[in-house]
């Protein structure tokens, strides 16, 4: 059976802030840097495993919290790249065609295959 972990994290969730331009290129503003540093303590804290191979992600995202469980994927991927990055091109261009705005997705199941 394959690993399975699941936890909630008790913070407020939040969206990953644009990129900034600065005189010595891009970065990551501080609030994104805070926000992703306290949800990877809380996940160190829990005492979570490091998983070395594919998994699958489910988070849900309420209004104080985030509860989320990652397995094990019984099943590789032949395409490179991040699932997140391959999901928000696809959001992006259906923006404004398919939805008025990608705000308005409030589900995703996304896979590699």
């Amino acid at each position: 059976m394959p690993t399975r972990f699941t936890l909630t994290i008790p913070i407020k969730p939040k969206v990953k802030g644009r990129p900034r331009a600065g005189k010595h290129g891009f970065y990551t503003d501080k609030s994104t840097r805070e926000y992703e540093a306290a949800v990877e303590s809380a996940y160190i804290a829990s005492g979570g495993p490091r998983f070395v191979g594919e998994v699958q992600v489910t988070a849900t995202f309420h209004k104080d919290h985030i509860d989320v469980t990652i397995i094990e994927a019984t099943e590789t991927s032949n395409l490179r790249g991040d699932l997140d990055n391959y999901v928000k091109a696809l959001l992006d261009g259906l923006n404004g065609a398919a939805f008025l705005d990608d705000s308005q997705v409030v589900n995703i199941k996304a896979f590699k295959r």
